[in-house]
């Protein structure tokens, strides 16, 4: 009899601890976030899957947060904010009935196909996010490859002296031919530093080159349109035909004329946030630390003027 008491009371202990309260979820995302901008008060980051149909969302109060996708806040270095009604900043874990649409949570009208089956929510922990930046000059030459001294930093790499460097320039030699047209792309890959057209056959290529075809006119000068663009100058042939032969690289065309200025200078900025959270103290879910993933802002284009 003592024993059939002890094995219905374990029997008991052990469904009492089938409770779904305590079962974790394992996150399996792709850590690649999406953004509303809509609200007029806050952003809605988040990320969503299917089977199950879950949503991670972070709630960010406008404008205080802003910062936090832009290179205001310091590159590569963390910076840590509160969730909590301090700061306005939510965190909520979410399944529901059905497949969620792209874009459905940036509707400010919900969707009522879509229930809400499971809604848990944090009252603390942190959000760290670091901001990584990208600068691109579109030139098709790498970064690193930029670098011409080779000391690992391309900031202090600026082959023509006008104050912008090489990695942030689309025309690195200042002859108003953009450094991505100075190369005939034989190899395909688009990279004037691989395989570079050097049409003077002299010590640097083209796209290094103020002088290209070595006629002791500078390239930019070889313009006589004034338009600050060498590529649409031909030399025509014996029967005042323009041909597909550039002025500022054929050797026999030797005139200079009036100094029209430099191109304007535009390069791109990417501009990604990565969200970390800590400490958040949401059971269901079978994480201390939550890589929530990363935001991609839009694109950013910056002209500098070249005086």
């Amino acid at each position: 009899m003592t024993r059939r008491f002890f094995a219905f009371i374990l029997l008991v202990f052990l469904s009492s601890c089938d409770d779904g309260d305590i079962i974790n979820v394992q996150l399996e995302f792709d850590e690649e976030l999406d953004r509303c901008d809509n609200f007029e008060n806050f952003y809605l980051l988040f990320d969503t899957r299917e089977d199950p149909n879950e949503a991670l969302i972070l709630s960010l109060p406008k404008p205080a947060y802003d910062y936090l996708f832009t290179d205001e806040t310091p590159e590569n270095e963390p910076h840590t904010v509160e969730i909590g009604s301090a700061t306005g900043i939510r965190f909520n874990y979410r399944t529901y009935s059905n497949v969620i649409g792209d874009n459905v949570l940036c509707d400010e009208l919900s969707d009522p196909s879509l229930v809400v089956i499971d809604y848990y929510e944090t009252d603390g922990g942190n959000v760290n996010v670091t901001v990584t930046i990208v600068d691109d000059d579109n030139d098709g030459i790498p970064t690193e490859d930029e670098d011409l001294d080779g000391d690992g930093d391309p900031t202090n790499d600026d082959f023509d002296g006008d104050g912008i460097p090489n990695y942030l320039d689309e025309d690195d030699d200042n002859d108003n031919v953009k450094t991505i047209n100075e190369d005939d792309n034989d190899d395909g890959d688009n990279n004037p530093f691989t395989n570079p057209r050097n049409t003077d056959g002299e010590d640097q290529p083209d796209y290094l080159d103020t002088d290209d075809d070595n006629d002791g006119v500078l390239t930019r000068l070889e313009d006589p349109t004034e338009d600050q663009n060498p590529l649409n100058d031909f030399v025509p042939n014996e029967e005042g035909i323009n041909v597909v032969r550039f002025r500022y690289n054929h050797p026999t065309a030797m005139e200079a004329f009036p100094d029209s200025g430099f191109i304007d200078n535009t390069y791109t900025r990417t501009t990604t946030s990565f969200f970390v959270l800590e400490d958040i103290g949401l059971d269901i879910i079978d994480a201390t630390i939550i890589n929530l993933g990363s935001y991609v802002s839009p694109i950013e284009n910056i002209t500098i003027e070249n005086d």
